[in-house]
This record gives C-alpha cells, structure tokens and sequence, in this order.
C-alpha cells in the first residue's frame, strides 16, 4: 500500500480497492455522475493513493449469494459494520445502492458487478502486495484479524465488528463456517499464514467455494509480496549471470577481432623476366 500512497498527482493517481490497484489518472479526466451531482476532477482525485473500499460498499447477499439467502437480505440493504467507521470521513461520497434514487445504476442492487467493477477493470494495474511480516505483525502484536490463505490475504476486522455490534443478534450476520470463525478468532495465538488449517478444515466443496468467493468478494486485500523471496531473486541473479556471460563473450570476440602492435608487411615478391 505505500507504493499507491505515494500516487496521488493528476497523472500519477493509483487507488486501491478490494485488494487491487488502479490507476484512475484517465478516469479522472472523464465525466462521473449526473449532471445534478458531477463529480469533479479536484473531487475524484481525493481518492488518489487510498483504499476506497468503504466508499464502494458492497452489500452481503449480493458478495456472497450462496451464503446469505433473499428472505435474510430482500432488499440488498444488509452491510457489514465497519470496524473504523472514521475512514468514512475521507471520502466525499458513498456509493451504497439506493443513496442516489435520481441514478439508475445507482438503484441497481447489482451497481458494484454490474456498474463499479467493469468499470474499473479498463485501469486495473495488479494486485496489492502486503509484507508478511507487516501482516504478521498487525495478527499476533496487535489482535487484528488478518490471516494468509494460499499467499492471499484477507482481513475479517469489519465481520467480526459486525457480529459483536450489539444491535446485529440475528444469526443471519454469522454467514461464515464457524470453522473459518475459530481459526480466525485466535486473539493472535495461531499462525498467521493458516492455509494448512484451511485446508483440513471438514466440509464439502461446494461449502468450501461458497465461503471462499464470499471472503473473495468482502474481506481481500491483496497478496503477499513475494519479490524479495528466494524464487525471485534466484530468477533475477540466473538473469544477471546470463547477461554477464553474454558480456563476457562480447568482449573477448571484440578483443580477439583487434589487432594490437605493429601490422606483419608483407614480403616483396620477386620479379622475374620471361625471354622467348
């Protein structure tokens, strides 16, 4: 996340949300909103080197339909508790479906699939890289609720505020396996990187993938940067101790092709006189 902190200039501008990073420096420039209520370049640029997830919400039947059933969310109105409901005060607009009734997308209970995610998919620059150790860090010296899962990384803050909101007693707001649940809420005793747990974790793979594309749709935040890892140095060093050898070669066939001190004249060939 520091590499899109540092990207807030009008043609430098990286966002990031749900665990990926655009560049929304051509956005900008674009015309976004009604006409009652354009958004300006100035204003849009105010989302330049954050995470925008909490102005793009997404509502919980819709990230996680296998999950979460119509009679449990009719409406598509049921949102997850932020767990810093302060983040809100950094964005100038909350795109929540039925906010803006004048915008038709907007009305769409489908807005972020449908509306939100093509849209930014023309900018899509990768995904977010979180250090492990800062990862770590955040689970065992400070409590948070983030893991790793097959080099992926999620962070459950948000559903484990809203399950413990004291107006949030219907069961409905524990859509996830309780298996997920205890390995996550481990007070920071357990391992971050927890794909072993997942992985014995007893259910079926329907269950399995239906949780996975609900964390998938809520809770990621990117990946663990690997750039420094063994793999990737070790593909860098091969590449530079190809190069070096190409130069070597370069170099002696340059040397080779050089001729050094005085040139050998070639000798002075007789002359002979033919009598008939």
């Amino acid at each position: 996340m520091d590499e899109v902190a540092g990207r807030t200039s009008p043609k430098d501008a990286y966002v990031a949300m749900r665990g990926r990073v655009y560049d929304i420096a051509e956005f900008v420039n674009q015309k976004h909103g009604l006409k009652s209520f354009e958004a300006s370049k100035e204003l849009m640029l105010m989302f330049a080197g954050q995470d925008i997830n909490a102005s793009f919400p997404v509502s919980v039947r819709m990230a996680c339909p296998s999950l979460v059933s119509k009679k449990d969310d009719p409406k598509y109105d049921m949102y997850l508790t932020m767990a810093d409901a302060t983040i809100l005060q950094a964005f100038p607009f909350t795109h929540k479906v039925g906010t803006l009734s004048s915008s038709k997308e907007m009305s769409d209970p489908s807005f972020y699939g449908k509306y939100v995610v093509p849209t930014m998919n023309k900018f899509k620059k990768g995904n977010v890289v979180w250090d492990y150790d800062w990862v770590n860090s955040m689970h065992v010296d400070q409590g948070k609720y983030w893991r790793v899962i097959n080099k992926e990384v999620f962070n459950l803050e948000d559903y484990f505020a809203t399950i413990d909101y004291p107006g949030n007693t219907n069961k409905k707001w524990r859509f996830l396996n309780n298996h997920i649940v205890n390995i996550f809420d481990d007070k920071g005793s357990g391992s971050t990187d927890i794909t072993k747990e997942w992985s014995e974790i007893p259910w079926d793979a329907q269950d399995r993938l239906a949780n996975y594309n609900c964390m998938k749709n809520l809770f990621y935040v990117g990946t663990v940067d690997d750039r420094q890892s063994v793999r990737c140095l070790f593909t860098n060093y091969m590449l530079l101790a190809f190069a070096c050898v190409l130069m070597t070669i370069v170099l002696v066939k340059f040397l080779a092709a050089m001729q050094f001190g005085a040139k050998n004249r070639p000798l002075t060939p007789n002359k002979f006189v033919v009598c008939q």
